[in-house]
């Protein structure tokens, strides 16, 4: 999750369902449709259909006291093939959220920072209105599951100077240990670190694309129900430290990391240090770790009335080779209904479904090497008669680390 606002104070506005907030909804979530579902014989009497897309989110700021402003979202991709996804700021702006899939026919998930113009805000509620085009799909759909207006406050602003932080400054350490992990670290004066209440510690890095932005070196992470997911790590106790273990991720240079700084009695306002560099992963002589994607991936890969879904991950090694081994996967449940083993790795059951609440899991799951063969087969199979269970892209991946 990527803000590029570092060494600078944010202050996050949430949206909130309910009248009282300006958010009158008739589903429990917020869902975005195409025009076509209006009319639709089968899809325009479902409360889904009856949602307009548009939201409001109140926020309190002097806006010649910003120096930027951006819009964070929570979004499951929507129905395959759904295109044109994009929100308006205020009847102002339209900006396009990034494509990643949906429109070519795949399950999709994605948290885009959009920047915005300060001049799209005004200083109370505001109307964020998404939009999206049928394409390829059989109702043009996708729902955001939150939404954050984030402000970037200036050096100096008031409200930093009345809660006595606006001198807070703080860096990230890194140090390497012989266990192949790097214990990373919160670096600020004594004095701040009792306002501090919590910190999120997030990574740049190749590795296996979690948070679904089609990009494998980048900021690795994403947020659920507003938490920090698949990131780092996260401290909320002095010395605010995490140990982070690198032994599964591929042999690479240029490794960077930043931290987010939250604040004991300002929750909303939190402080982005700077990016610290130039690290890599510890020398592998005797070994490497390589990352293994399906190149047969079904579109879409979703499973419902008993329909069984496939595909193939090929590895270039002997699996003798092989010293440990990971599955890394992201799924969107809906439920595996009567089905005892919905996601199966070679026959073998793999547990990475919950209790089908229609929401997205992120899964790293440990395995016997002794389970892999040159070519490995992932099932998925449930007999729901609505939503079923999702592979989100990028898929299933295997991480392998073999003797050289």
């Amino acid at each position: 999750m990527n803000f590029e606002l570092y060494g600078k104070f944010i202050r996050t506005y949430w949206y909130e369902k309910g009248i009282e907030y300006g958010n009158p909804f008739y589903d429990s979530r917020f869902r975005v449709n195409s025009p076509e579902a209006s009319v639709h014989p089968e899809f325009m009497y479902r409360n889904e259909s009856r949602e307009n897309g548009m939201m409001q989110i109140l926020i309190n700021e002097d806006l010649g006291q910003l120096d930027g402003a951006k819009l964070y979202l929570e979004i499951w991709g929507g129905h395959p093939g759904t295109a044109n996804k994009r929100v308006t700021i205020n009847g102002r702006s339209t900006y396009a959220l990034p494509e990643v899939g949906t429109a070519d026919n795949n399950c999709t998930h994605s948290y885009p920072v959009i920047p915005l113009k300060i001049t799209d805000l005004v200083n109370g509620y505001n109307a964020i209105q998404s939009a999206c085009d049928q394409g390829r799909s059989f109702w043009g759909h996708f729902i955001v599951d939150n939404a954050c207006l984030i402000t970037a406050l200036k050096n100096g602003h008031p409200d930093l100077k009345k809660a006595e932080i606006a001198g807070f400054h703080a860096s990230v350490n890194a140090l390497y240990d012989e266990n192949e992990c790097i214990k990373v670290s919160l670096s600020c004066p004594s004095s701040f670190m009792d306002v501090t209440a919590k910190i999120d510690f997030w990574g740049y890095y190749h590795g296996y694309d979690e948070n679904g932005n089609c990009e494998m070196t980048d900021w690795h992470g994403f947020t659920k129900e507003r938490r920090p997911m698949a990131n780092i790590g996260t401290s909320d106790h002095k010395p605010y430290e995490v140990l982070w273990d690198v032994s599964m991720i591929p042999d690479q240079k240029d490794i960077a990391l930043m931290a987010v700084a939250r604040f004991k009695d300002q929750r909303d306002i939190a402080y982005i240090t700077p990016v610290i560099g130039g690290l890599q992963t510890p020398d592998r002589k005797d070994s490497k770790n390589t990352i293994y994607r399906s190149k047969d991936l079904p579109k879409p890969f979703w499973s419902r009335v008993s329909q069984r879904k496939n595909c193939t991950i090929d590895l270039d090694i002997q699996t003798s080779q092989i010293e440990k081994a990971e599955l890394h996967v992201v799924l969107w449940d809906g439920g595996r209904g009567n089905v005892d083993s919905p996601f199966t790795l070679n026959g073998y059951p793999i547990p990475v479904t919950d209790e089908g609440r229609h929401d997205v899991i992120y899964s790293k799951i440990n395995l016997d090497p002794e389970w892999l063969k040159s070519k490995n087969e992932i099932s998925l199979i449930s007999d729901t008669e609505h939503h079923g269970i999702e592979i989100l892209s990028p898929g299933p991946m295997l991480a392998i680390l073999s003797k050289k």
